[in-house]
């Protein structure tokens, strides 16, 4: 059988051997992607294997645990995955299969990643030039870093750099008999992200598509994780020079917010959101199928909160919203549509894509990191990009008073980013930690005892050395 089958096999295949790898961390084998010391034997085959990992993003393994985390962050009412009532709780189950395919599918991930690098690493494939060597081993140490930042936000305590609680860590292909492994630290784990993210710095450049990874989506995740660190004068920094960088390879923001939509991954916005085009590629957890069900009380009380005063909003036309709410959902004779997701269906063809970086947010992490460094006047420059564009006042963010400025980031990042990849969820999170702040007295959140998910109950019974999160451990 030709390679170019075998790995298409393989490839399609993740969906139907996800439940099989459950259990402990290394039963995720390189052997279900075909990574064994022969198989890049050439430039197609190696091509192939990075694709693989590309997929995985798009399987419903993966992106169902997306839909699942807006109903903790309150942008969902409901949803049809596993344990979701349990999600609007936060009282995640340990034995959700929601949280079992998530976890592995990261792993996968980095399994993947590590077996692409080390199969290329002392290798001259033939027809693969030193150049797009080089490229390719930097979007797989970018996708292996990628995976490790959400894995820890996910599953540990990402927001205190002390904690004992990180993740496990990997940077060999996942063999048999290698289960028992314990955890890294938070200080580790990010020791390892950034390390993975050096490497990734000899990714393409930005050639005008968002699908596959540039050095600016590199950059733009290294900047995410100093936010995370609380490294805010660097999180400014790097904020700053993404900005400027995107706007000398044409990335700049859309003029109109559901332009950002509408275009799919072609948006020139847009730093990483890999297609999922018909008919073979789709993104199999649909939010727009989960929105009919009801839009999130947290979504529509902070886009009311932004606009005037609590409760004055009008639901039916949009009045009294935040713009970006009001041009989201569309309410059709009872019906809820969401306009962010224009191109999220199986009809409308290959602009199906996910957001999982773009501009904006960049904006906006060095809104919160200036706040944070007690910067106020950077701090308003940089959000006032965003809220222009909103349709505030010009002079709206000089109203804010200092006392207010980080809640209102959190607010602005909230309606700018939301139903993408769950940043909200963890803003409620850090400023909860960081600065103590009530999201269940303001009513964003049901509960925040459990702040972050807990490790799956497969996977602790497989690894004697794995220590599950506090929160759960009775």
């Amino acid at each position: 059988m030709q390679i170019k089958n075998i790995l298409f096999t393989a490839i399609l295949g993740l969906s139907a051997t996800s439940c099989n790898l459950l259990g402990p961390v290394s039963d995720i084998e390189p052997d279900y992607v075909l990574t064994d010391e022969n198989v890049i034997t050439n430039a197609q085959s190696a091509e192939y294997l990075l694709n693989g990992i590309y997929t995985t993003y798009r399987t419903r393994e993966f992106s169902a645990s997306r839909t699942a985390m807006l109903l903790m962050s309150g942008t969902l009412k409901d949803s049809d995955v596993d344990g979701s009532a349990s999600f609007a709780r936060n009282e995640v189950r340990i034995e959700t299969i929601t949280v079992q395919q998530y976890y592995t599918s990261l792993y996968f991930i980095i399994n993947q990643a590590n077996s692409l690098i080390s199969g290329l690493a002392n290798t001259n494939p033939q027809g693969l030039s030193a150049e797009r060597k080089a490229e390719i081993l930097g979007e797989a140490y970018f996708h292996k870093a990628f995976a490790e930042t959400m894995l820890l936000r996910s599953f540990g305590e990402f927001w205190d750099v002390k904690s004992k609680y990180g993740i496990i860590l990997y940077n060999e292909p996942v063999r048999k008999n290698e289960s028992q492994k314990s955890r890294s630290s938070v200080n580790d784990t990010y020791t390892q992200i950034l390390a993975d993210l050096e490497q990734a710095a000899k990714a393409p450049g930005y050639e005008g598509k968002a699908y596959r990874i540039s050095k600016l989506a590199v950059k733009a995740l290294k900047t995410r994780v100093m936010l995370y660190m609380n490294n805010y004068p660097e999180a400014s920094r790097l904020a700053q020079e993404v900005i400027n960088e995107a706007q000398q390879s044409g990335i700049s923001l859309e003029s109109n917010y559901l332009d950002i939509f509408a275009q799919g991954f072609s948006s020139k916005e847009l730093f990483f959101a890999p297609y999922a085009s018909y008919p073979l590629e789709i993104v199999e957890a649909n939010i727009t199928d989960q929105i009919s069900r009801g839009i999130g009380e947290t979504v529509t009380r902070i886009a009311d909160e932004l606009n005037g005063q609590a409760n004055d909003g009008k639901p039916e036309t949009g009045e009294g919203y935040d713009s970006r709410y009001a041009q989201t959902f569309e309410n059709s004779g009872g019906q809820i549509k969401i306009n962010k997701y224009v191109c999220n269906s199986v009809e409308t063809g290959d602009n199906n894509t996910i957001y999982f970086m773009r501009l904006a947010e960049m904006y906006l992490i060095k809104a919160e990191a200036d706040a944070r460094r007690n910067q106020p006047k950077e701090a308003r420059a940089a959000l006032k990009f965003i809220t222009d564009r909103a349709g505030y006042d010009e002079n709206y963010v000089n109203t804010i008073a200092d006392k207010d400025l980080l809640l209102a980031i959190f607010r602005h990042k909230y309606m700018e980013l939301f139903a993408e990849n769950n940043e909200e969820w963890y803003d409620m999170v850090r400023y909860s930690v960081l600065d103590k702040t009530d999201f269940v007295s303001l009513k964003y959140a049901t509960s925040m005892r459990n702040l972050v998910l807990p490790i799956p109950a497969q996977a602790i019974s497989g690894n004697n050395k794995l220590e599950q999160n506090p929160t759960y451990q009775n």
